[in-house]
């Protein structure tokens, strides 16, 4: 049976996306064109299987901003792919938002290539300014490798562990703020213990930039130890933007004063962690 044409044109966008290989840190891998062709079926893939559902699109300003996200599902994160995919749905695809990926992920073949084409890109602060500049938009989830295997007592819990990085980045360049609270992924598997004594003993911070070294139940693994992937279960997913955060009142300079980040990071993970409990408690309704 012959696809509709429609649907072959998407699928062979979606097999130059892990196939075309790109240069790490190439802003321009992101084609709003390649974009508006795989962006439907990403998007029905989180709709499928995560029933994914996302609030508040309308709310990030035009322009150069923040998304600043929670962690979940240590690095099977699929419930963000779906959240991208809707992201371009409904924003369009020239409303680019660039991830601030780890350096591992980016070494992946074949996947390396999709995230690149899919606004992603290595996380330090010359990328963030490079993507600023241009008058775009960043994700970027502050807790990293230590929040996305919290243990699953913890899943609830916003966990930056006092990391500033973004908030000087958004300083500096006088970007907006808009938090973004996900919940679900991190039922997807069951994070006994992160770890962290095990990286600390051995170092792994410093030589791989890794905070944790996690103990998890999980597909199709069963019991397995440190930051690898997993299969993640087909749990429901929701996403709620949250209104942005203006820095119109700041300069600068303040990315360099220690009371204004303190108040910035007071703020931006006090309104996270509220949203994200009282999506806590909807779901258990």
């Amino acid at each position: 049976m012959r696809l509709e044409p429609e649907l072959a044109r998407r699928l062979a966008s979606l097999r130059r996306a892990f196939l075309e290989e790109v240069p790490v840190d190439d802003l321009d891998a992101a084609d709003p064109r390649l974009l508006a062709d795989i962006a439907p079926l990403v998007d029905v893939f989180g709709q499928v299987y995560y029933r994914l559902e996302v609030e508040g699109l309308e709310l990030p300003p035009p322009g150069p901003a923040l998304v600043v996200i929670n962690h979940n599902a240590g690095i099977s994160f699929a419930e963000l792919l779906g959240f991208g995919g809707r992201w371009y749905v409904e924003r369009g695809s020239h409303d680019i938002l660039h991830g601030l990926a780890h350096d591992a992920m980016l070494r992946i073949p074949y996947l390396k290539n999709f995230l690149m084409h899919g606004g992603a890109v290595r996380a330090c602060h010359e990328n963030a300014d490079r993507i600023l500049d241009r008058g775009r938009k960043i994700l970027v989830a502050p807790g990293g490798n230590l929040e996305a295997f919290r243990p699953h007592r913890d899943r609830h819990r916003i966990r930056f562990a006092g990391r500033t990085g973004f908030l000087k980045v958004a300083l500096r360049h006088k970007a907006p703020i808009v938090p973004a609270v996900f919940i679900g992924g991190h039922d997807t598997f069951f994070v006994i213990d992160d770890g962290r004594r095990i990286v600390e003993a051995l170092g792994l911070h410093k030589r791989l930039r890794l905070d944790t070294f996690p103990l998890f139940l999980g597909l199709p693994w069963g019991l397995a130890a440190g930051p690898i992937f997993h299969l993640p279960l087909p749990v429901r997913c929701k996403v709620r933007i949250l209104p942005p955060i203006r820095l119109d009142k700041y300069s600068p300079g303040d990315a360099d004063n220690p009371e204004i980040l303190k108040h910035l990071y007071d703020e931006v993970t006090g309104r996270m962690q509220e949203a994200l409990t009282q999506l806590a408690e909807e779901r258990m309704k």
